[in-house]
């Protein structure tokens, strides 16, 4: 499983790569968030992404606390 320091991160990196492989019903449920990511002054709330990327894919989220 790929770690990312931010969920911003592994949001990218799935429209980037787990996006493109997701059958075209799913594309079109998905364009208005992936067009305000992207969109400079739009934002997609963080439980936005963690709802889309738990829906497709295996998401979990890990705090770590270091010195």
């Amino acid at each position: 499983m790929k770690e990312f320091e931010s969920v911003e991160d592994a949001f990218r990196w799935f429209l980037e790569n787990k996006f493109p492989e997701l059958p075209t019903e799913d594309k079109i449920k998905l364009r208005d968030a992936k067009y305000c990511f992207y969109k400079e002054g739009k934002k997609v709330s963080e439980k936005r992404m963690k709802r889309i990327m738990s829906e497709y894919g295996n998401f979990k989220v890990i705090f770590r606390l270091g010195n």
